[in-house]
C-alpha cells in the first residue's frame, strides 16, 4: 500500500462514518499543531505527532492495516469526543460514554478494532477508575 491509497481508504472510511470535515486529518506533512503525519521511509509507515516543531510521537509499522487502525482511530475518537460533549449526563463519568460511542463507531469500520480498543478502555477503567 502506499500512502496515497492509504489517505483513498481513509477518506472512504470517514465518508462512511458521516466524519465532519474538521475531524478528518491525513497529513503527510508536519502540522506542528499536535495532530500527526505520515510519512513513507525503507518500508514503513511512520505516524509522527509533532507541535511547534517538536516531535512528540513517532510510531512505526509495515502494516498497512495498523497505520490506518491508529489514524481512523484518531477519527473516530474525535467524533466520539465531539459526541460525547452533546449526550454529557449529569453525575455520569464521561468516560462511559465517550469509551462507548469510540468503539461503537470503531466497530462499524473493523469489528476486530472495536475489540481492541473496548479491551483498551476496560483496562483504562479498570486501573483508574472514577
Amino acid at each position: 500500500m502506499t500512502l496515497r491509497s492509504a489517505s483513498q481508504r481513509y477518506h472512504a472510511i470517514a465518508h462512511y462514518l458521516g466524519a465532519p470535515a474538521k475531524c478528518i486529518c491525513f497529513a503527510t506533512t508536519p502540522q506542528h499543531d499536535g495532530s500527526p503525519h505520515i510519512e513513507f521511509i525503507s518500508g514503513e509507515f511512520h505516524y509522527i505527532v509533532t507541535e511547534r516543531g517538536s516531535e512528540y510521537e513517532r510510531r512505526k509499522t509495515s502494516d498497512p492495516e495498523e497505520l490506518l487502525f491508529w489514524l481512523v482511530s484518531d477519527l473516530t475518537w474525535s467524533m466520539a469526543s465531539e459526541w460525547e460533549i452533546k449526550h454529557r449526563i449529569d453525575g455520569e463519568d464521561f468516560r462511559k460514554q465517550l469509551f462507548n460511542k469510540d468503539v461503537e463507531l470503531l466497530s462499524q469500520v473493523n469489528a476486530d478494532w472495536g475489540r481492541r480498543k473496548k479491551e483498551k478502555y476496560e483496562s483504562i477503567l479498570r486501573d483508574f477508575p472514577k
